[in-house]
């Protein structure tokens, strides 16, 4: 069970990472300013596809890191049901108990070898 969930866990933990990082480079280039500012600024209309293709990407980003935090925490959930509700031990009932256990009086009722 810890290994079906744990490489779960670690896929996603892993794009996690990867995630974040992609945002903070949306961001980075989000906040940069123009583009061109270095010779002639380009058309209105390719600043506008610039930007709007990636707050888009952040928008995404923000998404599969949001999936990714909630299946992580999901193979953690479903690991812990798993080890406490379908693979539990066998517990005696109470009857069983009383069906095991030795009184003294058995013991004199023995026969003699």
């Amino acid at each position: 069970i810890a290994g079906i969930t744990g490489m779960t866990i670690a896929k996603m933990d892993t794009w996690q990472g990867v995630t974040t990082l992609f945002l903070a480079v949306g961001a980075a280039l989000s906040c940069a300013g123009r583009i061109g500012m270095h010779g002639c600024a380009p058309p209105g209309w390719f600043c506008g596809l610039f930007s709007g293709s990636i707050f888009m990407s952040i928008m995404f980003n923000g998404t599969a890191l949001w999936f990714s935090m909630h299946a992580s925490m999901r193979a953690q959930c479903a690991a812990t049901s798993l080890l406490t509700r379908t693979v539990r031990l066998p517990i005696p009932s109470m009857g069983q108990l009383d069906q095991a256990r030795v009184f003294a009086s058995s013991f004199e009722k023995q026969p003699t070898r």
